[in-house]
């Protein structure tokens, strides 16, 4: 298992084993997307055996040993799911320690909360993502009673691996060859069948249904709509420093 692990790059660790962590694995087993489940459990193996976990530690989450098993070095990303808050506080501290010793690009780290308050506590700490579960379930509660139409289509088209439609928010740095140029420049929706929906400038203000001669600015960030293939494309071409010559 240890070998097997040593292979990994680019995953994600995700610390503590409960139902969120089944449900988890589930989608990630599904999206091809790699990862370790760590757990203190005396029955990790028969546990990691019924939910097929294909990697797994038995050991403290919090303790430098589960680190290095984990590989956590290579990791992309961090993800704690304990109920009990104090947990994720001390995981997320070591991490971001053993982030600093190792010299690395921070790791992304995704947590969950029971409340409001326990979400900012973990934000403050140093986790990227806080999912408040109670205030996340409202949402979805209310969005079906709201629209339920709306939520079929959430469900049926963005929620699904391998689905046709995607999307995503893309920084658009200082160094973007798309700074001070106008939208329709990028030729997404002729070239890669991508459309810009929103602009959420530096300073928060989200503009909807930005138009063609709508001028990027540096640090906004661009809401993408289109197959996943497409964004990707899209994605790479925005980022670099120098126009295309094939735009």
């Amino acid at each position: 298992m240890l070998y097997k692990i040593a292979r990994l790059r680019r995953h994600f660790v995700i610390f503590y084993h409960n139902e969120y962590t089944i449900q988890l694995a589930k989608q990630f087993s599904e999206s091809h997307i790699p990862f370790v489940v760590v757990d203190p459990s005396d029955n990790m193996e028969k546990l990691a055996k019924e939910h097929r976990y294909p990697y797994f530690i038995k050991d403290e989450p919090y303790k430098e040993s589960a680190f290095l098993k984990s590989h956590l070095s290579s990791a992309k990303g961090v993800i704690s799911l304990s109920k009990n808050i104090s947990d994720n506080i001390t995981l997320i501290a070591s991490v971001r320690l053993y982030e600093k010793e190792l010299g690395r690009l921070p790791f992304l780290i995704i947590s969950n909360a029971e409340t409001q308050n326990e979400k900012i506590r973990l934000q403050k700490l140093g986790a990227n993502k806080v999912v408040a579960t109670p205030a996340l379930m409202a949402k979805r509660v209310s969005a079906m009673a709201i629209r339920p139409d709306m939520e079929n289509v959430l469900d049926e088209f963005l929620y699904k691996p391998d689905t046709p439609i995607d999307m995503e928010e893309v920084y658009v740095n200082e160094d973007s060859w798309l700074v001070n140029n106008q939208l329709k420049d990028v030729h997404l929706r002729d070239k890669m069948k991508v459309s810009v929906i929103g602009i959420t400038e530096e300073k928060g203000n989200f503009i909807q249904m930005p138009k063609g001669t709508s001028v990027v600015k540096a640090n906004c960030k661009l809401l993408l709509v289109g197959n996943q293939r497409g964004i990707a494309k899209a994605k790479r071409i925005i980022l670099q420093k120098n126009k295309p010559k094939n735009l």
